[in-house]
C-alpha cells in the first residue's frame, strides 16, 4: 500500500479475505475525508485492534499485547522487512509483488536488530549464536529456575534456619548449594547475597552450554521482557512485603507458590 500509494485490486481481495468489511469501510472514510491523504495502512492497524483483538481491547489489556509483541524478534524482523520493502519498491516497483507467505519467509531472514539503537544492537548480538527454538527452551527453563529461587529467597534471607521444605527442595534440586552458601556467607557476611549466589549456582550448573557458547546473556535479556518472568518478580515483591516481619508457617510449597505467582495481578500498579 505504501509503495503504490493505493490499495491494488489483488491486495484488496486478500485484505477482504482476512479483514472482511475493512475495504468498504475504508472507501467510505476516504470519500468523506479526501483531504486527509492516504492513511489506509494506519486505519488497517486500528481496524485490526478494534476487530481482531476486540476481546482484549474491551477488557483493557490490548496495550499489554502491544508491549510484549514489539519486543518479539519476529516483530522486529517483520518491521525491518517492511521498511526495506517500502524503500526498495518505491525505487523500483516489482513486476510481481510477493504473496504474504513469500513475504513472511523473506522477513524471517531479516536482521531483527537492524532498526535498533547501536548500543542495543550490540547487546543483542548474542542472539545470533543460538537458534530461536533452542533459546525459547532455555528461557522457559531459566524462568522456572528463577521462580524457584524467588520462592527460596525469603527463607534464605531471613537469617534463621531454613524451613524444612526449603532445605529439602534445595538439597533435591541443587545438591551442595546449602553448604556452599553457608561457607560463602561466613566469608562475606552479606546475607542479602544468598539469592544472587543461588542464581549464579543455577547458571553455572544448569546453563553450562549457553555460557560456554556465549549466548547466556540472550537468556537473561529474554527473561527480563517475558510476561511470566515479570509476573513472578512482582509476586515475589508482594510476598516479600507481606512476609517482612515473619515467614509464613507453614511455608508454602513451591508448587503452590508457583501457581499463585502465575495468577498474580498487581491491580495497584500504574
Amino acid at each position: 500500500m505504501e509503495s503504490e500509494g493505493s490499495v491494488p485490486t489483488w491486495l484488496a481481495e486478500q485484505i477482504e479475505d482476512r479483514c472482511p468489511g475493512f475495504i468498504e469501510e475504508d472507501r467510505r472514510y476516504t470519500a468523506e475525508h479526501a483531504d486527509d491523504g492516504f492513511l489506509t495502512p494506519i486505519r488497517l492497524g486500528s481496524w485490526i485492534d478494534e476487530h481482531v483483538f476486540e476481546f482484549a481491547r474491551k477488557s483493557g489489556w490490548l496495550n499489554a499485547i502491544s508491549y510484549y509483541a514489539v519486543r518479539e524478534a519476529r516483530y522486529q524482523r517483520a518491521s525491518v522487512c517492511w521498511s526495506q520493502s517500502v524503500d526498495r519498491w518505491r525505487k523500483a516497483r516489482p513486476i510481481l509483488h510477493p504473496s504474504f507467505e513469500e513475504w513472511l519467509a523473506e522477513a524471517a531472514k531479516c536482521d531483527d536488530t537492524a532498526n535498533l539503537l547501536p548500543e542495543i544492537r550490540k547487546e543483542r548480538q548474542c542472539f545470533k549464536l543460538v537458534s530461536p527454538e533452542k533459546l525459547d527452551q532455555a528461557v522457559t527453563s531459566y524462568i522456572e529456575w528463577e521462580a524457584f529461587a524467588y520462592w527460596c529467597r525469603p527463607a534464605l534471607e531471613a537469617g534463621a534456619p531454613l524451613p524444612d521444605i526449603v532445605a529439602s527442595e534445595l538439597q533435591c534440586r541443587c545438591p551442595g548449594f546449602v553448604e556452599f552458601n553457608e561457607s560463602a556467607r561466613d566469608e562475606d557476611h552479606l546475607i542479602q547475597q544468598d539469592w544472587h549466589r543461588l542464581m549464579v549456582w543455577v547458571a553455572d550448573h544448569f546453563f553450562i552450554e549457553a555460557k560456554r557458547e556465549g549466548w547466556f546473556d540472550a537468556i537473561l535479556i529474554s527473561v527480563r521482557n517475558h510476561p511470566r518472568g515479570i509476573r513472578t518478580l512482582e509476586y515475589w515483591e508482594y510476598c516479600d512485603d507481606r512476609w517482612a516481619s515473619a515467614l509464613p508457617v507453614p511455608y508454602p510449597s513451591f508448587e503452590y507458590w508457583r501457581h499463585n505467582a502465575d495468577r498474580y495481578v498487581d491491580l495497584g500498579a500504574d
